[in-house]
């Protein structure tokens, strides 16, 4: 048998062991080809994504709308309750000023013009007594009485009622004639009975 070492090299030999592998040769590719699975990737996921959120949480869709509605009622009420509370302000408002009229007008029903009232000199000024019973006529207390007083007691001018529904005249004569001293006394024997002392400015 006959070995490749028994021939003898030609030129074949020669060209063939001097060759060396030659790699193919190809066109560049296209860039879109290249970008194509990115951009598949970017837009696909997404997409995926959102159609499961979909899929899966549809049914809690309502709950929002609800909430919203529940929100809404709630400002609602909570509006209605501002106007409730504004109207009430208002009502006890107009009530307040309501009642503050009418009790003005009953303090002024409630001065009795012709109530007796005895006017006592006890300042030692001779008709002192006279014209505070003038003056108060002219103030359409026409019921005036003037007499001397000599007690001590009191010692500053003083304006005596003997009861409360009095009071109310009791105030307005001690308003005409400037007196600060009013004093309700049950056991007093004359309706309105005012001593005049020497402090008096009438």
């Amino acid at each position: 048998m006959t070995t490749p070492d028994e021939y003898p090299e030609d030129e074949f030999d020669v060209a063939g062991r001097e060759r060396s592998p030659q790699g193919v040769h190809r066109g560049a590719r296209p860039l879109w080809r290249t970008l194509l699975p990115v951009v598949a990737v970017i837009v696909l996921a997404p997409l995926l994504a959102w159609g499961a959120i979909q899929l899966l949480g549809g049914s809690d869709d309502p709950a929002p709308t609800a909430g919203a509605t529940e929100t809404t009622d709630e400002a609602t009420e909570d509006e209605a309750t501002e106007e409730a509370t504004e109207d009430e302000t208002t009502e006890e408002a107009t009530e307040e000023e309501t009642t503050e009229e009418p009790t003005e007008e009953e303090t002024t029903e409630d001065v009795q013009y012709d109530t007796t009232i005895t006017v006592l000199n006890g300042a030692g000024i001779g008709g002192l007594a006279g014209q505070t019973v003038e003056q108060l006529a002219g103030e359409g207390f026409t019921n005036g009485v003037a007499s001397d007083y000599t007690s001590a007691v009191p010692e500053t001018t003083t304006l005596y009622y003997n009861n409360a529904e009095l009071e109310p005249t009791a105030q307005e004569v001690a308003s005409v004639l400037g007196i600060t001293n009013v004093v309700e006394s049950a056991g007093a024997t004359e309706a309105i009975a005012i001593v005049l002392r020497s402090d008096f400015a009438g």
